[in-house]
Protein backbone atom coordinates (compact mmCIF):
# COMPACT_ATOMS: atom_id res chain seq x y z
CA UNK A 1 0.00 0.00 0.00
CA UNK A 2 1.47 3.52 -0.89
CA UNK A 3 0.63 6.92 0.67
CA UNK A 4 0.27 10.07 -1.12
CA UNK A 5 -1.05 13.40 0.19
CA UNK A 6 -3.27 14.97 -2.76
CA UNK A 7 -4.50 18.95 -2.79
CA UNK A 8 -7.64 19.77 -4.67
CA UNK A 9 -9.02 22.82 -4.59
CA UNK A 10 -7.08 24.00 -1.55
CA UNK A 11 -8.55 20.62 0.12
CA UNK A 12 -6.11 18.04 1.10
CA UNK A 13 -6.23 14.44 1.38
CA UNK A 14 -4.38 11.48 2.50
CA UNK A 15 -4.80 8.92 -0.10
CA UNK A 16 -3.95 5.31 -0.38
CA UNK A 17 -2.98 3.12 -3.69
CA UNK A 18 -3.19 -0.62 -3.60
CA UNK A 19 -0.32 -0.85 -6.83
CA UNK A 20 0.04 2.48 -8.46
CA UNK A 21 1.22 1.03 -11.81
CA UNK A 22 -2.21 -1.19 -11.96
CA UNK A 23 -4.24 -0.20 -14.40
CA UNK A 24 -7.35 1.11 -13.42
CA UNK A 25 -5.46 2.23 -10.10
CA UNK A 26 -7.81 1.39 -6.71
CA UNK A 27 -7.29 4.53 -4.37
CA UNK A 28 -9.14 4.64 -0.62
CA UNK A 29 -9.51 8.44 0.57
CA UNK A 30 -11.33 8.37 4.00
CA UNK A 31 -12.31 4.72 3.96
CA UNK A 32 -14.29 5.23 0.60
CA UNK A 33 -12.45 2.81 -1.88
CA UNK A 34 -12.32 4.16 -5.65
CA UNK A 35 -11.39 3.22 -9.21
CA UNK A 36 -9.56 5.30 -11.13
CA UNK A 37 -7.81 5.48 -14.25
CA UNK A 38 -3.90 7.82 -14.11
CA UNK A 39 -2.95 8.37 -17.55
CA UNK A 40 0.68 9.54 -18.23
CA UNK A 41 0.72 13.92 -18.10
CA UNK A 42 0.41 15.65 -22.13
CA UNK A 43 4.33 16.48 -23.27
CA UNK A 44 3.68 19.58 -23.46
CA UNK A 45 2.57 20.17 -19.86
CA UNK A 46 5.20 20.79 -17.30
CA UNK A 47 5.28 17.47 -14.81
CA UNK A 48 4.93 18.02 -11.26
CA UNK A 49 7.87 17.99 -9.30
CA UNK A 50 7.18 14.68 -7.39
CA UNK A 51 4.98 12.02 -9.57
CA UNK A 52 3.05 9.20 -8.89
CA UNK A 53 6.15 6.33 -10.27
CA UNK A 54 8.62 8.47 -8.73
CA UNK A 55 7.20 7.33 -5.15
CA UNK A 56 6.20 3.79 -6.11
CA UNK A 57 8.13 1.06 -4.88
CA UNK A 58 10.52 -0.22 -7.66
CA UNK A 59 9.55 -3.51 -9.90
CA UNK A 60 12.41 -5.56 -7.60
CA UNK A 61 10.65 -4.76 -4.67
CA UNK A 62 6.92 -5.44 -5.73
CA UNK A 63 7.34 -8.46 -7.62
CA UNK A 64 3.78 -10.34 -9.91
CA UNK A 65 2.03 -12.36 -7.19
CA UNK A 66 2.81 -15.13 -9.58
CA UNK A 67 6.20 -14.44 -9.88
CA UNK A 68 5.58 -14.13 -13.55
CA UNK A 69 7.56 -11.52 -15.87
CA UNK A 70 6.63 -8.14 -15.63
CA UNK A 71 6.99 -5.09 -18.20
CA UNK A 72 9.30 -2.49 -18.07
CA UNK A 73 7.02 -0.31 -15.95
CA UNK A 74 6.79 -3.19 -13.48
CA UNK A 75 3.26 -3.76 -14.05
CA UNK A 76 2.10 -7.09 -15.98
CA UNK A 77 0.84 -6.82 -19.23
CA UNK A 78 -0.11 -2.94 -18.37
CA UNK A 79 -1.24 -0.40 -21.08
CA UNK A 80 1.45 0.86 -23.02
CA UNK A 81 2.41 4.24 -23.90
CA UNK A 82 5.26 3.45 -26.03
CA UNK A 83 5.72 4.70 -29.78
CA UNK A 84 4.74 1.58 -30.99
CA UNK A 85 1.59 1.54 -29.70
CA UNK A 86 0.75 5.27 -30.45
CA UNK A 87 1.47 4.38 -33.98
CA UNK A 88 -1.25 1.97 -33.94
CA UNK A 89 0.54 -1.47 -32.71
CA UNK A 90 -3.00 -3.69 -32.71
CA UNK A 91 -1.28 -6.36 -30.33
CA UNK A 92 -3.70 -7.84 -28.61
CA UNK A 93 -3.43 -6.03 -24.84
CA UNK A 94 -4.83 -8.40 -21.30
CA UNK A 95 -6.40 -6.34 -18.78
CA UNK A 96 -5.05 -7.47 -14.80
CA UNK A 97 -7.17 -7.86 -11.79
CA UNK A 98 -5.68 -4.71 -9.86
CA UNK A 99 -7.11 -6.41 -6.83
CA UNK A 100 -7.91 -9.40 -5.14
CA UNK A 101 -11.46 -10.81 -4.76
CA UNK A 102 -14.29 -12.55 -6.49
CA UNK A 103 -15.91 -12.24 -9.79
CA UNK A 104 -19.29 -10.77 -9.22
CA UNK A 105 -20.34 -10.83 -12.97
CA UNK A 106 -18.38 -10.85 -16.58
CA UNK A 107 -20.01 -8.44 -19.20
CA UNK A 108 -17.94 -8.92 -21.84
CA UNK A 109 -18.30 -11.03 -24.59
CA UNK A 110 -15.53 -12.95 -26.62
CA UNK A 111 -15.60 -11.38 -30.31
CA UNK A 112 -17.86 -7.74 -29.32
CA UNK A 113 -16.41 -4.88 -29.58
CA UNK A 114 -15.89 -2.85 -26.96
CA UNK A 115 -14.87 1.20 -26.19
CA UNK A 116 -12.98 2.34 -23.87
CA UNK A 117 -14.45 2.67 -21.01
CA UNK A 118 -17.06 0.14 -21.68
CA UNK A 119 -17.77 -2.53 -18.81
CA UNK A 120 -15.89 -5.57 -18.95
CA UNK A 121 -16.78 -7.29 -15.50
CA UNK A 122 -17.35 -6.77 -12.15
CA UNK A 123 -14.75 -8.07 -8.95
CA UNK A 124 -16.08 -8.19 -5.31
CA UNK A 125 -13.52 -7.28 -2.86
CA UNK A 126 -14.45 -6.96 0.59
CA UNK A 127 -18.34 -6.90 -0.16
CA UNK A 128 -17.14 -3.60 -2.59
CA UNK A 129 -18.37 -4.20 -6.11
CA UNK A 130 -15.73 -2.35 -8.51
CA UNK A 131 -16.69 -2.26 -12.66
CA UNK A 132 -14.01 -2.79 -14.47
CA UNK A 133 -13.72 -1.10 -17.53
CA UNK A 134 -11.79 -1.29 -20.42
CA UNK A 135 -9.02 0.94 -20.92
CA UNK A 136 -8.67 -0.05 -24.64
CA UNK A 137 -11.32 0.15 -27.69
CA UNK A 138 -10.99 -2.70 -29.65
CA UNK A 139 -12.45 -6.08 -29.72
CA UNK A 140 -12.71 -8.56 -26.70
CA UNK A 141 -10.27 -11.70 -28.35
CA UNK A 142 -10.51 -13.78 -24.87
CA UNK A 143 -12.18 -13.44 -21.73
CA UNK A 144 -9.92 -15.82 -18.91
CA UNK A 145 -12.40 -15.71 -15.61
CA UNK A 146 -16.41 -16.65 -14.99
CA UNK A 147 -18.62 -15.28 -12.46
CA UNK A 148 -17.46 -16.84 -9.30
CA UNK A 149 -14.08 -17.51 -9.80
CA UNK A 150 -11.51 -15.93 -7.34
CA UNK A 151 -9.13 -13.65 -8.86
CA UNK A 152 -5.72 -12.60 -7.53
CA UNK A 153 -4.23 -8.92 -7.94
CA UNK A 154 -2.46 -9.52 -12.01
CA UNK A 155 -4.32 -12.14 -12.66
CA UNK A 156 -5.54 -11.79 -16.50
CA UNK A 157 -8.59 -10.65 -16.91
CA UNK A 158 -10.19 -10.05 -20.53
CA UNK A 159 -7.61 -9.33 -23.67
CA UNK A 160 -8.59 -6.99 -26.04
CA UNK A 161 -7.61 -6.56 -29.48
CA UNK A 162 -7.41 -2.59 -29.62
CA UNK A 163 -8.53 -0.92 -32.77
Amino acid sequence: MTRYRVTVDDQTYDVEVDDPRARPVTATVSGTSYTVEVDPAPAETPAPETTPAEAAPSPAESPRPDGGPTSEAGTPDAPSDTPAAASGDASPRTMNAPIPGVVAKVTARRGRTVSRGDELLTIDAMKMFNVMRSPWAGKVTAIHVKDGDQVVQGQPLVTVKPR
